[in-house]
């Protein structure tokens, strides 16, 4: 699935941003961030890390399943975002939000961002 994802939502994602991309790593937001802010003409002085606890928590799984149109395995990728979480040894239900650290997680975020940026 996550190869099936990744081309298209790779290449619509914002070029800025570095994070769990195909071909990038912090070496290259390093470069960038160097480029950006060196000189006499810099575009930028600043520069913005963020890491939002809980971002992708309340995504709502009709609004992503939307974005990702008619893409052939939706029925699989809806029933992994229903899947459910075990907690303390107990399984709970998600009806919202997308899978952390999963192999479909990067590109259902691109999906879900990108509609954000634009």
């Amino acid at each position: 699935m996550k190869n099936a994802l990744e081309p298209e939502w790779e290449a619509r994602f914002e070029a800025r941003s570095y994070g769990f991309r195909p071909g990038r790593g912090c070496q290259d937001a390093i470069c960038a961030i160097r480029a950006s802010t060196r000189g006499p003409k810099a575009k930028r002085r600043w520069a913005l890390d963020a890491d939002l606890e809980g971002a992708f928590d309340r995504i709502s799984h009709d609004h992503l399943m939307a974005m990702i149109g008619q893409f052939p395995a939706r029925n699989l990728l809806r029933s992994w975002l229903r899947a459910g979480v075990m907690e303390n040894g107990r399984w709970a239900p998600t009806e919202e939000g997308t899978p952390q650290g999963g192999v479909v997680t990067p590109p259902t975020q691109w999906a879900t961002l990108s509609s954000r940026l634009s």
